[in-house]
């Protein structure tokens, strides 16, 4: 009898109890990994094999395209530039763009690809070279002008900024995202300092190819 005359009252009890449940279920918390866990990945065996193949991959392909047979040679940087940009991309693709410094590595990849493909189909000079001293003074003004900003600043708030400068994607981001970015990025940058050192061992001990032409002891 109660029930039947009293239906609001609990459908309003059932409804507050729902609510209780979606509030302490465990799905309702942030799904962003710790930076412990992120710790134990980057530093985990299985990760640095997976980034090792990747790099001598990668490293394979760099060699592959800077031979001189090669009609690509010319817009390919060469050098510890491009070893170091190779490396970087193949940390990005190891971290799968789960973070906003891996997003920005591989977005920044992209955007310089297209840059070349746009460079090699201007064929005026002239253009290409107004193009370039408008970008560089346009740069060097805003440079300027985030000196004199960055002064105003705390020393805290300078600190911070100078910070997600150092961290792809982290410019405009908040400092508890900084901070979580950071700690994931130095982790990787760690695993690829053990990763480069040990190819570089294993690239030193091995013998040396031999000459062309050497057939036995006879040249």
């Amino acid at each position: 009898m109660d029930q039947l005359l009293h239906p609001t009252t609990s459908s309003s009890s059932d409804r507050s109890r729902r609510k209780r449940k979606k509030k302490s279920s465990p799905t309702s918390l942030d799904s962003s990994p710790s930076p412990s866990t992120s710790l134990e990945k980057w530093r985990s065996e299985k990760q640095q094999q997976i980034y090792s193949t990747k790099l001598v991959r990668a490293l394979k392909e760099l060699r592959i395209s800077q031979q001189p047979s090669s009609s690509s040679s010319s817009s390919v940087p060469r050098g510890g530039r491009a070893v170091r940009e190779v490396a970087d991309r193949a940390l990005a693709v190891a971290a799968r763009g789960k973070t906003l410094w891996s997003r920005a590595i591989l977005s920044k990849a992209v955007k310089l690809k297209f840059r070349k493909q746009k460079r090699q189909r201007i064929s005026n000079p002239v253009t290409t070279t107004t193009l370039t001293t408008g970008s560089i003074r346009s740069k060097k003004q805003r440079a300027t002008v985030l000196r004199l900003k960055a002064k105003g600043l705390p020393a805290v708030q300078r600190k911070v900024k100078l910070l997600s400068r150092l961290v792809p994607g982290c410019r405009k981001q908040t400092l508890p995202v900084v901070l979580e970015e950071t700690t994931d990025y130095i982790a990787a940058m760690e695993m690829q300092i053990r990763t480069m050192t040990a190819i570089l061992s294993a690239v030193s001990s091995s013998p040396p190819p031999p000459p062309p032409g050497h057939d036995g002891g006879q040249t």
